[in-house]
């Protein structure tokens, strides 16, 4: 990285801006960080009310386009795979903002919104009351002749069914009574009763004892002919609502032109907030920042071509007092750089670290493809994405995730043809067997994680040996672990497989002073006399965290032949079938049962190769807590954005 600091007229500074969000290789800071310190005469500009008329703008387009979206037909999962995404320019993007009429759009969506709101509350109400009339279509007068009545009242009303027959009952106390049933439902009874004016008193006494509601029906003509009315309007509602949803589905090409002018705007919002960094006098804006050093000389280029030669920019090196502060950004070649997920799920290193990934990869890979150890499962997860990435378009991030197994996949065929298996079954080559070479297989798994470990130790001597005054350390507290491991690999080698040789002598002695080493080693981080052969005997206490940590890699041993005896456990199974059903639905079982299996195993691996990485081997040399390189850019929330000067070698080419 390389610190940067520009000074240019203020007339430049959204062109400035402009083409630094097209670089997408420059990491702002505030200004006054700079290496040009700003006098008093530069001051911060308040540039809140303009950030939220964007802001305000880009609701607009937002709530238009999560509307529009909402009815327009989906694309399947496998079209929208299959579909090449398109690229855009952040000046393509401008262009299409300032030539479409997205305004009158969004006016017109949020027209039809509320329309179709307003047609939902009337169909809602028209549905309610043609369910009331559905209970009173079979009462064939108008309801409002019962109040043109002289000498009789009529009332509609319900009543719970089980007071029915009491009502009835009852009712037959009084001359001139007449009690109609329109309709019945489980619980509820909807009639009509008709009785002289004389009897008005006791029978409504009656009526209320027995829980009857009076309806009050709303309409002037028969509930047949008023049902029939509502069913219409009903039927013209379902129509308007019908033929605006159609025209909502027909937008396609409004929605494409909403969502870049989401993009447009919600990338103005991006360099628009940017400018809270800027320091600007009445001329003059300054602004500083972070860039890789290889693209040093093309952050120039961008200069001198949006300004004319109208700037001044100094770089600087990074200084010792800046490195927990410098971003970091991660390069490595294409087939390292997909393990790069893994560094930064667990922390980025720090700038004066080393990245650890293409120091790990191999190790991830290995134990990966040994935990697995299935040739089939191999080839399948290789051509798999293979097919996928060829046949399909991924986001950038899904496309490394899948590089990611597909190089995984690598190792994991090697490990298969070592142990001769496929898909559970045994090949006609087979250097070690994971059902009969438990052991073989077990001190291989240990002899792994010997030299991952020492590696790292490796490592972590190169890290001590190269910073100033830390010569001692890399000799006591890495050197004194080297010599240990390799005195515990010299011991173990005298006792077993050469017996009558100098390695015991020679492992026990270094065993001894590698030990004294290491709380030597110790007592570095002590500050008293009493601190430091504390700090000293307590180091010690890492000879138990080295033995756990070969141990750790028995899993290495554990996983493989577990997945190995489950594939062959499955072959087992589908072979006590007859020969018929072996044939068809044993071949159903054989893909199902060995999906599930590959799935786990592979499930498996991915979790415990992390495991391996992030405590065995980061743990000895690496200490991260680097901060990524967050530069300058467009949103990319939802289109993908291209920097101009790659468009035109394109279309150069």
């Amino acid at each position: 990285m390389q610190k940067f600091h520009v000074l240019t007229f203020q007339k430049e500074q959204q062109h400035v801006l402009q083409a630094l969000q097209n670089f997408q290789k420059a990491e702002l800071l505030p200004a006054d960080d700079g290496i040009l310190v700003s006098e008093n005469a530069f001051t911060s500009e308040n540039i809140s009310a303009q950030t939220e008329a964007l802001e305000n703008e880009l609701t607009r387009v937002l709530l238009g386009k999560a509307f529009l979206e909402s009815y327009i037909p989906k694309p399947s999962f496998i079209e929208g795979l299959r579909k090449k995404p398109t690229t855009y320019t952040l000046s393509q993007l401008a262009e299409i903002t300032e030539a479409s009429s997205w305004q009158t759009v969004v006016d017109e969506l949020r027209q039809k919104e509320k329309r179709l709101r307003l047609l939902e509350q009337e169909r809602q109400d028209l549905s309610q009351a043609e369910d009331e009339l559905n209970r009173w279509r079979y009462f064939d007068e108008a309801p409002s002749v019962l109040k043109t009545l002289k000498h009789s009242v009529g009332l509609l009303g319900t009543l719970p069914n089980e007071q029915m027959t009491h009502l009835t009952h009852e009712l037959e106390k009084y001359p001139s009574t007449y009690c109609q049933t329109i309709q019945q439902t489980t619980t509820t009874t909807y009639l009509f009763v008709l009785f002289h004016k004389v009897n008005q008193k006791p029978i409504q006494r009656l009526l209320s004892t027995v829980g009857f509601t009076e309806y009050h029906y709303p309409f002037t003509t028969k509930p047949s002919e008023a049902l029939s009315e509502m069913k219409s309007k009903m039927a013209e509602v379902i129509e308007e609502e019908q033929f605006i949803k159609n025209q909502l589905k027909q937008m396609t090409a409004e929605a494409a032109t909403l969502t870049l002018v989401a993009e447009y705007y919600s990338s103005a919002i991006v360099k628009s907030k940017s400018q809270e960094k800027l320091l600007r006098s009445k001329s003059v804006t300054s602004l500083a920042g972070w860039v890789p050093s290889d693209e040093a000389s093309n952050l120039e280029a961008h200069l001198q071509q949006i300004t004319k030669g109208n700037y001044y920019l100094v770089f600087e090196e990074v200084k010792e007092e800046e490195i927990p502060n410098v971003p970091i950004l991660l390069k490595n070649h294409r087939f390292v750089a997909p393990f790069e997920t893994l560094i930064e799920m667990y922390s980025l290193p720090q700038y004066d670290e080393l990245d650890p990934t293409p120091f790990m990869a191999p190790f991830y890979a290995l134990a990966f493809g040994m935990m697995v150890a299935d040739f089939g499962y191999g080839l399948v997860l290789f051509l798999g994405i293979l097919l996928a990435k060829h046949f399909f378009h991924f986001e950038a991030s899904m496309k490394r995730s899948l590089t990611f197994f597909q190089l995984c996949a690598v190792p994991t065929m090697m490990w298969g043809l070592i142990y001769g298996s496929f898909f559970g079954a045994t090949m006609p080559i087979q250097l070690l067997s994971n059902q009969s070479d438990i052991t073989e297989i077990l001190i291989i798994s240990v002899v792994f994680g010997f030299i991952q470990v020492f590696f790292a130790l490796i490592l972590k001597f190169y890290l001590l040996w190269s910073r100033k005054n830390q010569k001692l350390k890399a000799i006591f507290q890495a050197g004194s672990w080297m010599v240990f491991l390799l005195s515990g690999a010299s011991l173990a080698l005298g006792f077993t497989i050469l017996p009558e040789t100098p390695l015991t002598t020679i492992g026990l002695t270094g065993i001894i002073v590698s030990l004294i080493a290491v709380v030597i080693g110790g007592s570095f981080e002590g500050e008293t006399l009493v601190g430091k052969i504390g700090t000293g005997l307590y180091s010690l206490m890492d000879l138990t965290n080295y033995m756990s940590d070969l141990v750790s890699y028995t899993r290495l041993m554990a996983l493989g032949v577990a997945g190995g005896s489950i594939a062959a456990a499955f072959n087992l199974i589908i072979s006590f079938l007859p020969p018929v059903a072996r044939f068809t639905i044993g071949i159903v079982l054989f893909i199902l049962l060995h999906a599930i299996n590959i799935f786990l195993s592979y499930l498996s691996a991915y979790v415990h190769g992390i495991r391996l990485q992030y405590l065995e081997f980061f743990g000895k040399f690496f200490t991260g807590g680097g901060r990524a390189f967050t530069p300058l850019k467009a949103s990319e929330k939802y289109v993908t954005i291209t920097p101009e000067t790659t468009t035109q070698q394109e279309e150069q080419g």
